[in-house]
């Protein structure tokens, strides 16, 4: 089941940023909007679960995206 919270679409906005030159910006952009999520009210189970998960993605990606290309893996 897929959820649609305030800060999804910053997330889905970095996961699918296909311009290298972009993709740092989104990711920040993802992480502020889910930190800035965790300091208001209303916060379910469900909801901070898929925060962690999108947290983690977000951090692989980062890591990924200042690795050397030869070390990506298709």
């Amino acid at each position: 089941m897929v959820y649609n919270y305030d800060w999804s679409s910053s997330y889905a906005g970095a996961v699918l940023e296909g311009d290298q030159q972009k993709l740092s910006k989104r990711i920040l952009e993802a992480e502020l909007a889910i930190l800035r999520r965790t300091r208001e009210p209303g916060l379910g189970r469900r909801e901070w679960q898929a925060m962690e998960i999108a947290m983690d993605i977000l951090r692989d990606m980062r890591i990924r995206r200042h690795e050397p290309a030869h070390n990506h893996r298709p």
